[in-house]
């Protein structure tokens, strides 16, 4: 099932909201909402499908207190598709390595969506089929 982005992210959103809310000692931890921005992958990105690739975000100005309920999906055409490429994984560390799907048509429409605090999306970029990327280098 396929939903847009901006209902996606919403959804998402409130989620993280309530599952991002430990209780520690009878008292409830205050969250910082934060929205870090996303330097990779960009517009002029290429990704090869099957590859390994770093997702890169900035992590400047990151609030002490955040969800660690962290994951990356993959977007197309302004759709968030069913594919999470990470879960699980600290915002703060300002990467996680993830794999291009192989089941995914090759296209210039795609982007990752980074959420945790909130739902922030990359600029779209470019995955190529595996014999793309070697006809490519003759």
């Amino acid at each position: 099932m396929q939903f847009t982005l901006l209902a996606s992210s919403f959804m998402a959103l409130a989620v993280s909201a309530v599952s991002a809310s430990p209780v520690s000692n009878g008292a409830r931890m205050i969250l910082d909402v934060w929205s870090p921005t996303i330097i990779s992958p960009n517009a002029s990105t290429v990704w090869t499908e099957g590859q390994q690739y770093n997702v890169t975000w900035d992590t400047s100005n990151a609030p002490v207190n955040i969800s660690n309920g962290a994951s990356v999906r993959l977007g197309q055409d302004g759709v968030l598709t069913d594919t999470t490429l990470a879960s699980g994984f600290d915002l703060r560390q300002g990467w996680v390595s993830v794999r291009c799907p192989s089941n995914v048509v090759p296209g210039d429409d795609y982007s990752v969506i980074l959420f945790g605090d909130s739902g922030n999306q990359s600029p779209q970029f470019t995955i190529q089929s595996s014999l793309e990327s070697i006809f490519s280098g003759l």
